[in-house]
This record gives C-alpha cells, sequence and structure tokens, in this order.
C-alpha cells in the first residue's frame, strides 16, 4: 500500500499543478477569484504535500523523525479539517444568500472548522486521533471517526444547500449550481474509501480532482456574472429570458423591470468615475436584496440593469418597485452619498397569452423606463420654475 500511496501522491501533484497553470491563465485575464476559493485551493496543495511528507516519513527511524512525524500529522489533520468548511462557505457565496443570513452561517461553518481544532487540543490531552507505535508507523486513535464525522457532515451540509437552492429555479439556473456539487463525489467517494480501507490515502487525489472540477465550475460562474456587481451579465441572462418566456404558470404573470440610474452622467462629472461604479454597486445591492432567488438579474450595460421573474399578481410587481425604491432610498441616508441616488423604472406584464421574443419584452419595458424618466424630468423643470 505504501507505494500506492505514493503514486496516489504525485497524481495529485500532477492535477495541482495543472490546476495552477489554469489558474495562472485566468489570473492573466482578469478574472477575480473568490477568497475562500482562493484559500480552500491553498490549503488543498499544503495538505497534498504534508501526506506525501507523511508517507516518507511512516516507519523511518532516525533522529528526529518522530517528532517531525507528529508535528506534520498535527498540521495535516487541521488542514484537512478545515477545507470542507471553507467550500460550504464558498458555496455560500456562489448561491447568493441574503447577506445577514450568509454572515450567521459562516458562523456556523466557522464552528465545524473550530471544533475540528479542538480535536487536536483533545488528542494532545490524551484522547488521540492518531498515534505512532514503536516502530514509528501511523495509527488510527478513538477519536478519528469525530474528525471523519465533521468533515463528512459538511460535505452532506454543502450538497443539501445546493439541492435546496435549485428548488423553483428554471432549468438553466439549476443546470448552473449543480455545476457546483460536482466537487463532491471525489471527496465522498475517498472518505467512504479512506474510512473503510486501513492504511489507504485516497483522499490527496480525489481533493486535487475536485480542485480542478471547483476551478471549471468557478470559470463558467465568471462567465455568466458581471465581475463589477455581481449580478448576471448580457450573455447569460437572454438564454433565461427566453425560457422563461415559454414556461409561464397560467397561475402567474412574467414581469420585467428595466431600471436606469437618473443623472449618471452628472455623478461621473462632479464626482469621477470610480463614485459612479460605485453607485451602480449600490443599484445592484438594492435589486439583490429586493427580489426573490429566483428572480433573473442582469446587469444590461453601463447604469442599466433588468430584472425578470413571475408574480402572482400586478400588485405583487407594483410592490417590487415600491421595494427596489425603498431599498435605494435606504443605502442614500446609510452611505451618506453626496449626491441623490435614484432610479427610473420601466415595467412590462405579460400573461401566457404573449407569443413574443426576448427582445419585445426588453422594447417594452425599455419604452416605459423612458417614459418614466421623461416624466420625472418634466416634473423637475415644473419645480425649478
Amino acid at each position: 500500500m505504501d507505494h500506492a500511496n505514493l503514486f496516489l501522491d504525485i497524481f495529485g501533484l500532477a492535477f495541482l499543478f495543472f490546476h495552477a497553470l489554469l489558474y495562472r491563465w485566468s489570473c492573466t485575464h482578469r478574472e477575480k477569484q473568490s477568497l475562500a476559493y482562493r484559500i480552500m485551493i491553498i490549503l488543498i496543495s499544503v495538505y497534498v504535500f504534508l501526506d506525501l511528507a507523511a508517507w516518507a516519513l511512516d516507519g523511518r527511524d532516525f533522529a528526529g523523525a518522530r517528532g517531525l512525524y507528529t508535528a506534520i500529522l498535527l498540521l495535516y489533520f487541521a488542514v484537512i479539517g478545515c477545507i470542507p468548511p471553507l467550500w460550504l462557505i464558498y458555496c455560500d457565496e456562489r448561491l447568493r444568500f441574503n447577506e445577514q443570513k450568509r454572515r450567521r452561517r459562516v458562523i456556523l461553518y466557522l464552528i465545524f472548522a473550530a471544533v475540528n481544532l479542538l480535536s487536536l487540543i483533545v488528542h494532545a490531552a490524551g484522547v488521540p486521533i492518531f498515534r505512532l507505535n514503536e516502530t514509528n508507523h501511523y495509527v488510527r486513535g478513538p477519536l478519528y471517526p469525530v474528525h471523519l464525522v465533521l468533515s463528512f457532515a459538511c460535505i452532506i451540509l454543502s450538497m443539501i444547500l445546493i439541492f435546496r437552492q435549485c428548488r423553483g429555479l428554471s432549468p438553466l439556473q439549476r443546470q448552473e449550481y449543480l455545476v457546483l456539487s460536482m466537487f463532491l463525489p471525489p471527496i465522498l467517494i475517498a472518505f467512504v474509501i479512506q474510512a473503510s480501507s486501513y492504511g489507504g490515502s485516497f483522499l490527496p487525489i480525489c481533493l486535487s480532482i475536485s480542485a480542478i472540477l471547483a476551478f471549471l465550475s468557478e470559470q463558467e460562474h465568471l462567465l455568466r456574472v458581471d465581475q463589477m456587481t455581481g449580478v448576471r451579465n448580457r450573455f447569460s441572462f437572454e438564454p433565461q429570458v427566453a425560457w422563461l418566456l415559454t414556461h409561464v404558470p397560467y397561475s402567474q404573470t412574467l414581469f420585467c423591470l428595466m431600471i436606469d440610474a437618473d443623472k449618471f452622467k452628472s455623478i461621473n462629472d462632479r464626482f469621477g468615475h470610480s463614485e459612479g461604479d460605485r453607485a451602480v454597486r449600490f443599484i445592484a445591492k438594492a435589486l439583490i436584496s429586493s427580489c426573490e432567488r429566483a428572480d433573473l438579474i442582469c446587469r444590461f450595460g453601463g447604469d442599466e440593469f433588468m430584472v425578470v421573474g413571475r408574480r402572482f399578481t400586478e400588485e405583487n410587481v407594483k410592490q417590487l418597485v415600491r421595494d427596489i425604491h425603498t431599498a435605494i432610498q435606504e443605502i442614500q441616508s446609510e452611505e451618506s452619498l453626496p449626491y441623490r441616488l435614484s432610479v427610473s423604472i420601466g415595467v412590462a406584464l405579460f400573461d401566457t397569452g404573449f407569443s413574443g421574443t426576448p427582445d419585445e419584452l426588453l422594447r417594452i419595458a425599455d419604452t416605459d423606463m423612458y417614459k418614466k424618466k421623461a416624466e420625472k424630468k418634466a416634473l423637475d423643470r415644473g419645480e425649478n420654475t
């Protein structure tokens, strides 16, 4: 089994090297990676190197070998205990949970990591996760199942989060989230094999394969979102709208909102483009906090956004428009902005009888938005006089 472990670690390092090349390529294209994702990949790399070092020291007898082996194994268990909680944090980022709820969830995930690290203290106190026998070979201790269960629970929890998030979404939206779950099967398989076959070291190569899968999922995600605001870009938005137009339930109405910032050019001219970018991000934040999870939010270009979704009544749509205006006013007061941040919102409503194209849908909402903007300008002129 020793040589088999060596080959598994070498293959794992090869996969990580391949991932590093892909990652370097993505960085040259200025694609912004998630912090949780970056830390997780670093820890996977450290874990594979630690596993390789543990293989090299297992059963070796030289001065200081026992102490060095013990230190590597302690670090090994500390690192592997942090990888699943980091994956959960990354999943929360991708699934776009409410910010307040996400903070509470992150605390829960960090508790998983803290309990695993606490088990190392218990290990030092006398109830071991592992021990080294007389010949300096690694042997599992009575606390090893606790470490295994905690890591396994994190993986199962992340799968539950992903599948729960898929409920009520269109097939295209579900497909995006289900790609996230591709990270998990190799690790689950490795945990099962490693727990049932003593002495096997399957986690390094499976984690390395999962790192590649996570990278591919991250790149697909980056292709679909606007990097500045985190909402969808136009490339991924239009196919979703086309699907929604042909799948409107008889009990619901499809709505389309065209949102445009008021006097945005004056913000750029007076306060600079960096402040203009900040205003665009605030609008996106207001839309995310006001809309439902299944609604499609897209940055259409510049300071223009679109929201497409389904509601039961026209009054529900009007309430959404009011909620967006309220959210922007709250941001205005919270951030003490030196300018007035407001938006004009055009609305288009369609029931099951609509047989148009996405372009027609957008054009009607766009026309209504410019009508609202013209009304505001007329009102401003009236107030000035």
